[in-house]
């Protein structure tokens, strides 16, 4: 479970026992696994299972184990289903908070990393960033409140702000595009998350409106989904992984990219899509043509903002800093 949550965050036991489906207690990961894969992997949407009680062959009717996840959560309508899991709606059963849960299939491929406390326990690799981000909480990140180890699959529990829609479901019902001022609003909700991902060692890989959920009330931005991240290293990466229409020029140049650089290209392409209400770019031709191909855009210190983070020379781009004190997000 995850550490320095608010009150109401904190897990009502404070068993630590291990065994099937029992919840986890994982310091943060001390070394970096190696590369992840090529890219997403499709996940068979796993309903979660229900029994919460076991008939015996007597008759009787036996309660499940205490302090494993059935016993501590009821599961709710589905929220989302993304390439590494499916999420749904949840409760905490000893106090009603309610919470978002995501089921995870274990596959042979999964990467896990040693766990600091333990060296004959490892951890999935998006429990590891989970926790790194979640402690202490981030403003603009989801919170790990706590995670399960089962035989088929893991499961954790997230935060679950209310009332709150993704990003991308947001912006449709706004007709596709924002108004300049709600945008900077988000935008620099946008990168500060991404920074203080970065500041801890943790590349998300996947930004995009998809995985920021808004609350409507506040239009407080967290950003969610740590399935494609890991972790920030020295000298790159060679394999892509995330959503191709924010795949910055540099991997499909050389195969090759950098967690700051990237990240900054996908908050350009972000930032193009809330403003224009569609993608920049869409096939590999588009984005190595990058600048140019927005050359007739508007010139006001938006567009000097966009045309900035989506420079095709990785070094030319801003960084996190840079950005924030751009002249766009003082101006009127």
């Amino acid at each position: 479970m995850v550490e320095n949550t608010q009150k109401a965050m904190e897990p009502c036991s404070d068993s630590t026992g291990r065994g099937k489906g029992k919840r986890k207690r994982v310091e943060e990961p001390s070394s970096c696994p190696a590369h992840l894969g090529t890219g997403k992997v499709p996940v068979t949407d796993a309903p979660p299972r229900k029994k919460r009680m076991k008939v015996t062959t007597s008759g009787c009717t036996k309660a499940i184990k205490p302090n494993t996840f059935d016993s501590l959560y009821s599961t709710g309508v589905k929220l989302g289903q993304g390439s590494f899991g499916a999420v749904f709606e949840g409760t905490r059963l000893c106090d009603g908070l309610q919470v978002a849960i995501k089921f995870v299939t274990k596959r042979d491929s999964d990467c896990y990393v040693q766990s600091v406390d333990d060296d004959s326990k490892s951890v999935p690799i998006e429990v590891a960033l989970m926790l790194r981000m979640s402690n202490p909480p981030v403003d603009n990140i989801v919170k790990l409140i706590e995670w399960f180890d089962e035989p088929e699959r893991f499961i954790l529990i997230l935060e679950r702000p209310q009332p709150c829609i993704d990003l991308e479901t947001f912006l449709d019902s706004n007709g596709g595009s924002l108004t300049k001022t709600m945008v900077k609003d988000i935008m620099l909700q946008a990168v500060r998350a991404a920074r203080k991902c970065c500041q801890r060692g943790v590349l998300h890989r996947d930004i995009k409106p998809k995985n920021f959920v808004i609350n409507t009330d506040t239009m407080e931005l967290k950003l969610i989904d740590f399935g494609c991240g890991d972790w920030v290293r020295r000298d790159g990466y060679a394999n892509f992984a995330g959503t191709f229409k924010y795949c910055p020029p540099e991997y499909l140049l050389s195969k090759r990219y950098h967690a700051r650089s990237a990240t900054v290209w996908s908050l350009g392409v972000l930032l193009f899509r809330m403003i224009c209400g569609y993608h920049p770019f869409t096939t590999a031709k588009d984005i190595l043509e990058g600048i140019s191909y927005l050359e007739n855009s508007q010139s006001d210190e938006c567009w000097d903002l966009i045309h900035w983070c989506l420079q095709c020379e990785p070094a030319m781009r801003p960084s996190f800093q840079q950005i924030l004190l751009h002249d766009w997000f003082e101006s009127a």
